[in-house]
């Protein structure tokens, strides 16, 4: 079985001797007088242990090579491994060559692989509107609280859409399995302002003008918006082909409902899209996946019942900020603030 207890330094230093030279786990456990596993626990995890400093033999770059790799990243952010390592064995014919492993463990220490962000492009008019739109509601707080946010998401059965990996160990599958298919969706529209929560309703797949008002009609939307803002209140939506479309704005003039007119490309102006953040987190959490529709539908609809009408006031409370990141940076894509 091997002594118990934590391994001291001079075991650690040995062990990793051992293994350099080329010991099989078995051995080395045998020499150290400890179990097989907690020799591979130290092994698979060195810096989970106190005291560990690391393979302080490993091969690090020197200057040159390391001014080749980031070169060769900054003409192509996105070069296999195989080009860095080519680029770092550059002049270094009377040298032994570094190995990929040498190239992975140096550039971690400066570099990280992220996924893509994003983010609507953005023309020079469209950054002009932004900020004009900024400027315009800038600072009207009253105003913003007559606001009634909406926006429509699409939630899949195997996760939001571009979720397709995920980081494991070497050697190891991702726990996560996708159809061949898409497996299906569906669609939901959420409708919220300084008042809480105003509404959460199914959608059609495809959105059209005209379902677009009949669920508009048959909701009671305008009904709920008004007992909850008798004072007066703005819709707020984006400029998708259904809510662009004469049928819908001949409904919005036929009812008296005053629309805002909202820049295109601008999802990130919209306080309707940290809620649905939030509600993807939960209801995908621990990469979940879902068997059917009906399962996925039952998840949406519980956690937006979770959601606290003082968490939406909170959010809303910090459109006045978004509007003024849009100003400064000149109308470019905002985080969320």
């Amino acid at each position: 079985m091997g002594r118990a207890g934590a391994l001291t330094e001079a075991e650690k230093r040995a062990i990793w001797g051992w293994r350099a030279e080329g010991l099989k786990l078995s051995d080395i456990a045998t020499r150290a007088d400890r179990s097989r596993n907690a020799v591979k626990r130290f092994l698979d995890q060195p810096d989970a242990t106190p005291g560990y400093v690391g393979n302080q033999n490993a091969r690090k770059f020197t200057g040159p090579a390391q001014t080749r790799v980031f070169n060769k990243l900054r003409a192509a952010p996105r070069s296999p491994l195989k080009a860095l390592t080519m680029q770092v064995n550059t002049g270094r014919s009377q040298r032994k060559p570094v190995s990929r492993e040498t190239v992975r463990r140096n550039m971690a220490d400066d570099l990280s692989f992220r996924r893509a962000i994003v983010r609507q492009p953005l023309s020079r008019e469209n950054r002009l509107r932004r900020v004009a739109f900024a400027m315009q509601n800038l600072n009207k707080i009253e105003e913003h609280r007559k606001v009634i946010f909406t926006d429509e998401k699409k939630f899949n059965l195997d996760g939001p859409d571009g979720y397709s990996g995920q980081w494991v160990r070497t050697g190891e599958l991702p726990d996560r399995v996708r159809r061949h298919t898409s497996g299906g969706s569906v669609m939901f529209w959420m409708a919220i302002s300084s008042a809480g929560k105003m509404a959460l309703l199914k959608t059609p797949a495809r959105i059209t003008s005209e379902n677009y008002v009949a669920m508009l009609e048959s909701s009671r939307v305008a009904t709920i918006v008004g007992e909850t803002h008798p004072e007066g209140w703005t819709f707020m939506q984006d400029n998708a082909p259904a809510h662009a479309a004469r049928n819908t704005k001949s409904f919005f003039a036929r009812e008296g409902w005053h629309v805002m007119d909202w820049p295109a490309y601008s999802p990130d102006l919209n306080p309707v899209e940290t809620v649905w953040s939030i509600m993807s987190r939960q209801i995908y959490a621990g990469n979940r996946q879902y068997e059917s529709l009906s399962e996925l539908e039952a998840e949406i609809i519980e956690v937006w019942a979770s959601i606290t009408n003082a968490e939406v006031r909170s959010l809303l409370t910090g459109w006045n900020a978004r509007l003024h990141r849009c100003v400064n940076m000149e109308g470019a894509n905002v985080q969320n603030v």
